[in-house]
């Protein structure tokens, strides 16, 4: 009887535990999930498009899913993941999707990144530099392979210079 007792304690008190560990995860995702969302009603919003719904990961690939959905990878932290989402709300805003993707869509999507930072009140130079940031981390990684559509990060960092005129922007540029 006296183990029987000692059984129903603890598995109670694991159910609890896993309860309180399960309600302080969920919390915090929310409250991560409250620092972006309204970043993207933001830009939705400025672009008169339909505000997207999304799900933050702490790995894998970030992406826009169409209609109005993006997975957004945070494990980098906020302010990396912020050209991130600028970038996915980019294809948003460009109404990318329907089974057509490529290395145009990825290119037109970092330059509406950039416009996309200065709504959320950051200047053109700032948002520059983040989006550039996130190709020359990407660069440095070597992601490009993994990252179906894209082109390699110089090449997109070349192509957003050449539609910024910004002819002194590269990886080894101060941040």
């Amino acid at each position: 009887m006296w183990v029987a007792r000692r059984c129903v304690y603890w598995v109670g008190a694991s159910l609890l535990a896993l309860g309180v560990t399960g309600c302080a995860a969920a919390q915090a995702y929310r409250q991560e999930l409250d620092r972006y969302q309204p970043l993207a009603d933001q830009a939705a919003d400025h672009f008169n498009k339909t505000r997207v719904s999304l799900t933050l990961t702490a790995g894998g690939v970030s992406s826009y899913r169409q209609p109005n959905s993006i997975v957004l990878n945070t494990r980098f932290g906020f302010e990396r993941s912020l050209p991130i989402l600028a970038h996915e709300l980019g294809h948003h805003i460009l109404n990318h999707g329907g089974g057509m993707s490529g290395s145009a869509h990825e290119m037109d999507a970092n330059a509406k990144a950039v416009e996309v930072i200065q709504v959320w009140g950051y200047s053109e130079r700032e948002a520059i530099l983040m989006v550039a940031g996130m190709l020359c981390r990407r660069q440095a990684r070597g992601a490009a392979a993994s990252m179906g559509g894209h082109l390699s990060a110089a090449d997109e960092l070349e192509d957003l210079k050449r539609r910024l005129s910004l002819p002194m922007l590269d990886c080894s540029s101060p941040r």
